[in-house]
């Protein structure tokens, strides 16, 4: 018989993903909360049957309509977190884990720092707490683009300068894999030594330089800041909400990263044997930017540009002669692999060899010779077009052609 597993959250961001990885692993998962055969929501008592045979519970579920500085018995957070680890105690269940946060702390900037900080204070001195088991996770990234981590994604691409806070503020990542992967050890594995875990990056690194991995990875080029103060910050959060087109920030979130502070992480993901994937490797590979896949791509660019349809064996010479020149790969930008007639504009006005742009066009025209048939001459007309748009570029040509030096 498959071992029962309870899980509350199970249509957020974390809990929809540890959904699917526990019925990978063959457990029979009870989603106490919105979705249909298990009616609950936070707050509520739990029907005991079920709890009954479960292996463990895994609680995500967070009401962010409570009184931001209620009382413990006003905030359902609170007391709804109480009674439901009370309830898997008295049903017999070994494990309760409760999904807490970096950013949990009595001085902490936001209302969900705090909140999460009171939970675990409360579950400590409760009569579940011989089965509480503390998860605190730190930055999520991957899967969908939902959540802190999408609209972070969206803001480190929409444009190359970027105004921001808490630059200099360490984050500590991890893939939602990974936290998926940590919370079932949590709430299946045995005797483990401690009831607080810190799952997230054992090496902080900061938010800019957070920033720019998410930038990279969608292959938009590197990333500028405009240092924000947190009034400032906290006004233009309460203006998106009036503007359209551009996404919309909750206070809280801002709050939460000004006040973020790293946690030591490496004993617990030691003890539950989680090795932590590197944010930019993972990043790439989901943005589906591996170097083979942009060589590719690029090659197909360059083809296009001199007016020959990239087939596939003058697209495996040219990718082929890139590789070999070092020359792999250039780091056009999307708009210039979609629009390859962009390309002029980033042409050096000579043929110079030491030009890596240059360098790559000539190999292009080379691995296209076998094939090429050839065209009909290009009349007076079209002659007397080719040298005017050359000298039209010109000026653009001589100011932007080092990009790509």
């Amino acid at each position: 018989m498959a071992p029962r597993l309870i899980i509350t959250g199970s249509t957020g961001y974390i809990g929809a993903r540890l959904v699917a990885i526990a019925r990978e692993r063959g457990f029979d998962v009870v989603e106490l909360g919105r979705r249909p055969g298990a009616a609950w929501r936070i707050g509520d008592e739990p029907a005991a049957s079920d709890l009954e045979g479960a292996v463990g519970l895994v609680h995500l579920a967070h009401s962010w309509a409570a009184p931001s500085e209620a009382a413990e018995e006003e905030n359902v957070n609170i007391s709804g977190t109480l009674k439901l680890a009370e309830a898997a105690k008295a049903a017999g269940v070994p494990r309760f884990v409760f999904a807490s946060s970096t950013s949990s702390r009595k001085e902490a900037l936001n209302v969900y720092g705090r909140t999460k900080f009171r939970i675990e204070e409360h579950l400590a001195a409760s009569k579940a707490a011989p089965i509480v088991r503390i998860a605190r996770i730190g930055l999520v990234y991957g899967g969908p683009r939902t959540a802190m981590y999408g609209l972070m994604a969206k803001l480190a691409a929409l444009s190359p300068i970027l105004p921001m806070i808490g630059l200099s503020r360490k984050v500590q990542p991890i893939h939602l894999d990974e936290v998926a992967a940590g919370l079932l050890a949590l709430a299946t594995g045995e005797n483990q030594p401690l009831q607080t875990f810190v799952l997230a990056q054992e090496k902080p690194m900061s938010f800019a330089a957070w920033l720019r991995i998410l930038r990279r990875a969608q292959d938009k080029g590197n990333l500028l800041f405009i240092p924000v103060p947190l009034t400032a910050a906290l006004l233009a959060c309460r203006m998106t909400k009036l503007l359209p087109l551009i996404p919309t920030v909750d206070p809280e979130r801002v709050l939460g990263l000004a006040g973020a502070a790293p946690m030591e992480s490496s004993e617990s993901l030691r003890l539950l044997k989680l090795n932590l994937s590197d944010p930019a490797t993972a990043l790439t590979g989901e943005f589906g930017q591996t170097h083979e896949e942009q060589s590719r791509r690029e090659a197909q660019a360059l083809l296009r540009y001199l007016g020959i349809a990239p087939t596939e064996i003058p697209l495996q010479r040219l990718c082929e002669g890139l590789r070999r020149e070092g020359l792999s790969p250039l780091g056009l930008t999307p708009a210039m692999i979609r629009h390859p007639a962009l390309l002029a504009l980033f042409e050096p006005p000579a043929n110079r060899t030491r030009h890596r742009l240059a360098q790559a066009l000539y190999l292009a025209d080379l691995a296209s010779e076998p094939e090429r048939h050839p065209g009909k001459k290009a009349g007076f007309f079209g002659a007397i077009l080719a040298i005017s748009s050359d000298v039209l570029l010109f000026p653009l040509r001589a100011l932007l052609a080092g990009r790509y030096r």
